[in-house]
């Protein structure tokens, strides 16, 4: 009997260990998710902004919107209006009209669809601020000069990358011969990510473990969809699945990868196709990624409140770039998108079936978390 008992010691101690402290284990398909996992049930800082003013969107001339984007000193709408442009821009703060950009076809860098500024990559060169623009269609990457086609009012526009792979869940430039890319499998049962060198697919072992995260073939592919960003200067990765409760923060050469659960336990992937889909949570909407921190929408609501406008209001989580909590913004407005004007110190939401576009002044918050 003492025998037994010295050995079930060790080995239930050591079960212990792993799940406690390297989180689920990994062979399986129930966890999109890495083996350094942090817990947050509790953020830093909160906030509670009730101070929302609503900007009337006909004022501006901009209808039908559907994302935008703050850049600097610019407000890029994404519209479905691609006979006048898909892009609307306007200055900040005076909502200015710049011009409408992009147009809907078939020719030369013309889109089949809006392409949304927020899932695109925008960086400066020599002082001017561009747009790394992926048409989702024809498997190309272009180069808009956004500075330019505000002054000439035309669109100014190149070729970065053609015959890319088409209908990418993500794609971002990493350098001029590589690409992150996502893509659905054949049976539509997994995600898959992987780095496209120089015409290669080629999946780091970190990228394998998310993903091994599987749904039975039929399931609602939401389970696994993910908000997606990559951050050209910090070269990290963040992924905000819509319907888990963690995020996944790493790097393309494996020295970062770490899980971010927003809770006590990991959401299992099995126990959500076992749940009726209009009990399935719906967690976080509209990631964002920024110099300092990045964010996310939490929305927290299962599938049938959420689709009678839900009982509780969306809260913004902050984090670092360590994936450590920094502050959570409690909105009094419903949103399903922001970004943040970082010169005039405005934090901008969208109530896309309303079309209620929002600001909060927020210049005490950025000060308090020390931004």
């Amino acid at each position: 009997m003492m025998k037994n008992i010295i050995l079930r010691g060790p080995f239930l101690l050591i079960i212990f260990l792993l799940v406690g402290c390297n989180g689920p284990n990994h062979s399986t398909s129930d966890y999109m998710a890495f083996e350094d996992i942090r817990y947050v049930n509790t953020f830093p800082q909160t906030f509670s902004l009730n101070n929302a003013i609503e900007i009337n969107t006909e004022d501006l001339d901009v209808l039908g919107i559907s994302d935008f984007r703050v850049c600097d000193s610019l407000l890029i709408f994404s519209t479905q209006n691609g006979r006048k442009g898909f892009w609307s821009i306007v200055s900040l703060p005076d909502y200015r009209s710049l011009g409408d950009f992009i147009r809907q076809g078939q020719g030369p860098y013309e889109f089949s669809f809006c392409p949304w500024a927020s899932q695109n990559n925008f960086f400066k060169e020599k002082g001017e601020i561009f747009a790394a623009i992926y048409d989702y269609n024809k498997g190309n990457l272009y180069k808009m000069n956004i500075d330019e086609s505000i002054k000439n009012n035309h669109l100014s526009i190149s070729t970065l990358k053609d015959s890319l792979p088409p209908f990418m869940f993500y794609l971002s430039m990493i350098d001029s011969d590589r690409f992150f890319c996502k893509k659905i499998n054949g049976t539509h049962t997994q995600q898959l990510r992987y780095i496209l060198d120089n015409g290669k697919e080629i999946i780091p072992p970190h990228f394998e473990k998310l993903n091994s995260a599987s749904i039975r073939e039929g399931e609602d592919f939401n389970i696994l969809s993910t908000g997606t960003k990559y951050n050209l200067n910090k070269k990290l990765i963040v992924e905000a699945p819509t319907g888990l409760n963690y995020l996944n923060l790493y790097s393309i050469d494996g020295s970062l990868s770490k899980t971010i659960c927003v809770g006590s336990r990991l959401d299992n992937i099995t126990k959500i196709q076992n749940t009726k889909r209009e009990d399935r949570i719906y967690t976080f909407a509209n990631l964002r990624l920024f110099s300092k921190f990045w964010g996310v929408i939490y929305i927290n609501e299962d599938q049938k409140t959420y689709s009678i406008k839900g009982t509780q209001l969306p809260s913004i989580l902050l984090f670092d770039w360590n994936g450590e909590p920094l502050a959570k913004l409690e909105l009094d407005r419903f949103a399903i998108s922001f970004d943040i004007d970082f010169i005039n110190g405005f934090l901008y939401t969208l109530d896309r079936s309303t079309e209620q576009f929002c600001k909060y002044d927020i210049r005490d918050v950025l000060d308090k978390i020390n931004l």
